[in-house]
């Protein structure tokens, strides 16, 4: 209940918890206390891209500033105010609300959170075009967990190109890229964000910037803390909490830029990330017929420090080239408790590389593009096996033709050099037809390869798993074909299909001996389409609904035919928004949804969630906000298990799987919090 007196708002919640209570408490005072505030909250925010516009420029899909209707590829780019007014809290939760996206996570919050574009978690994740992926496994052939990342509060814009993208991003770049873009300081500014919640959550959000004498800056930091979660069960429909289901998560980032001259400039990129978490893993109750599979007192710590310096040239021109250094570095340990006894198990992932990029406009039909890149990876997991080195070199090549008015061809090639692997040649080509003002017409084709990950190749004989140094690279292509239509000033409609295919997956099987071991046994391939409506429906009003399927299909060893991936968390996939701005108020509303899945593995076959955040604007520089997640606390999951499927498959995770259900994701929970300008 939203009360207006005197220029304070008073949100009345029902709450369990006294930390919570007092959280609230608090900034209600402080809202009262920024009544005299003579700044502004959102004009003096950079301004938001039109997200209804094909002129938004983007980076990602060519590699050099291309107009969203001139790039060939299926993109989606989510602005830094689109986050912001959302509310989001880590990079899982904007993705997921993004037609085609999946994501999974064992769902409670220290879990881990990965991508899936166009069904595919073989995805380069990126900032400021910097690889963030290890070489170590993860999840599946995911390399990034989407809770690796400090924060949001310094994004600018996230750019999803789904489709082949190896032959100019490399290995991992299978499904496709997701480049995070921070902003850049462009005044004096204070800002913070505080909030509670269910569940005893607590964040604070502290973002300052300046700009003086040719240097800026953007400084974030922030603190989250929740004691736990709960589920629905879907068996009882009760909501139940989740032992050992805290966590702890700190993060800093830091952006320094030089401007030299009006063409160049420095830029130096710093983040860290630290996190405490439980890792209750399934629910309590569930086994593999053997051994329990919740833990109720095993957690893991983690730490990521990351630096990058770039310089940038040629600044403002189609021509914009740079050249970078930087180091990812991320370390982790699980502490586990068995039968009366703690253990502890590291992991760390020590990446250092050098890119250098630049452009070149031929003549006035043909801009090309080019680079080379250096990454070398150190992972060391003690008491698995010893620090392995795995590195790789590349140089790549495009082109971008103008054939006339309304074609254009972009055709290129990649060639890696891995230390392992040898060399690998990677060529796409891209059509885009311009029919009109309004309609573009695009068609893209790429070979894909990854490499196999630390794990794959190195896994020690533990009498349960042992790696496989003679894998091979998989191997595969894909194609994309698209259009986007401007239907008049006010809707707009994209839609996109896919097909691709993978030889020489690499999958962990049980063998004869009783060990899980890898090898380049399985055919993958995919095929998936996706529409999406966008309208405005008055000045106030906009609207967006969408539509995605996704068929998975494997071809696993000595198989002759391909079966249905009963894993698929979204065969049909679909996507509602609606946002409403009013004076002070804005109202946003979204739902997501998916049909089709396998009873084998999921609870459910389909599901609804929704979502609503809401915006008071108090005065010139605080605005006070409610959110609610799963509305009407819905029992769902997005990573399923069945007594088949060997739980997370391989190694890294307990074997078994418990039966479906063991995996909830958050029962309906609540956030109120002020966003304050100084």
């Amino acid at each position: 209940m939203v009360n207006k007196n005197k220029g304070c708002v008073f949100v009345a919640v029902k709450v369990k918890s006294k930390q919570v209570k007092k959280t609230i408490l608090s900034l209600m005072v402080m809202s009262a206390l920024t009544l005299p505030a003579s700044s502004t909250v959102y004009a003096e925010q950079t301004a938001e891209q039109d997200s209804y516009s094909f002129n938004q420029i983007i980076v990602t899909a060519n590699r050099v500033p291309t107009k969203l209707a001139e790039s060939a590829a299926n993109v989606t780019v989510i602005t830094g105010e689109e986050i912001q007014k959302a509310h989001y809290r880590n990079l899982g939760e904007v993705l997921r609300n993004v037609n085609g996206i999946i994501v999974t996570s064992h769902g409670h919050p220290g879990a881990g959170s990965y991508v899936r574009l166009n069904g595919d978690d073989r995805v380069v994740i990126m900032i400021d075009g910097r690889r963030m992926n290890m070489d170590k496994g993860a999840s599946g052939r995911a390399g990034y967990d989407l809770n690796s990342l400090a924060t949001l509060q310094n994004i600018e814009r996230i750019e999803v190109v789904k489709g082949a993208a190896s032959a100019l991003y490399g290995s991992d770049a299978v499904g496709g890229v997701v480049n995070i873009i921070t902003k850049q300081g462009i005044k004096d500014q204070t800002s913070l964000d505080i909030s509670a919640g269910s569940w005893g959550k607590r964040n604070y959000q502290l973002t300052q910037q300046g700009k003086a004498n040719g240097w800026s800056w953007m400084l974030t930091a922030n603190k989250e803390q929740q004691d736990y979660f709960s589920y629905k069960d879907f068996l009882t429909g009760k909501v139940k909490d989740m032992p050992n289901s805290d966590v702890n998560n700190n993060g800093i980032t830091f952006r320094l830029d030089k401007e030299i001259d009006a063409a160049s400039s420095v830029t130096l990129n710093v983040e860290h990330a630290d996190s405490k978490s439980g890792q209750p893993y399934m629910v309590p109750g569930r086994s593999d017929g053997v051994s329990p599979l919740h833990f109720p007192y095993d957690y893991r710590t983690s730490l990521s420090n990351n630096m990058a310096l770039t310089y940038n040239f040629d600044k403002g021109k189609e021509t914009a080239g740079h050249v970078r250094a930087y180091q990812n570095y991320y370390t982790s340990d699980a502490h586990a408790y068995r039968n009366g006894a703690w253990s502890m198990s590291s992991f760390g992932n020590k990446a250092r590389g050098f890119e250098a990029q630049d452009a070149w406009r031929l003549d006035d039909k043909n801009l090309l593009v080019g680079g080379v890149e250096w990454r070398d990876t150190k992972v060391d997991n003690p008491g698995r096996y010893d620090g392995r080195s795995v590195s790789n070199r590349a140089v790549y090549l495009e082109d971008r033709l103008d054939l006339d008015k309304k074609w254009t061809l972009s055709p290129g090639v990649r060639v890696d050099r891995h230390n392992m692997f040898g060399s690998k040649t990677t060529p796409r080509a891209a059509l885009n037809y311009k029919m009109d003002n309004d309609t573009n017409v695009y068609i893209s084709w790429g070979k894909v390869f990854n490499a196999p990950n630390v794990d794959d190749l190195f896994q020690p004989d533990t009498g349960v798993t042992v790696g496989n140094p003679n894998l091979k690279p998989e191997t595969g292509r894909s194609t994309t074909i698209g259009i986007n239509k401007k239907l008049n000033d006010k809707t707009q409609v994209t839609a996109s299909y896919f097909k691709s295919q993978l030889n020489d997956a690499i999958n962990w099987e049980k063998g004869s001996g009783g060990k899980w071991m890898p090898s380049n046994v399985d055919k993958q391939r995919k095929e998936g389409a996706e529409i999406e409506i966008r309208t405005a429906l008055s000045p106030n009003w906009r609207v967006s609904g969408a539509y995605s399927y996704l068929k998975v299909e494997n071809m696993a060893n000595k198989a002759s035919s391909y079966t249905e991936d009963v894993n698929n968390s979204q065969p049909h996939g679909y996507r509602l928004s609606v946002d409403y701005n009013k004076d002070l108020w804005h109202l946003g509303v979204t739902g997501r949804g998916a049909s089709g899945r396998s009873s084998e593995t999921f609870t459910s076959s389909s599901y609804w969630v929704w979502d609503a955040a809401v915006d008071y604007k108090m005065n010139e520089n605080a605005v006070a906000y409610v959110k609610v997640n799963n509305i009407t606390n819905r029992d769902y999951e997005l990573n399923g298990t069945n007594a088949s499927s060997g739980g997370s498959g391989g190694p890294g995770g307990p074997g078994g799987s418990g039966g479906s259900g063991g995996f909830p994701m958050s029962a309906r929970n609540y956030q109120v919090g002020i966003q304050y300008l100084f």
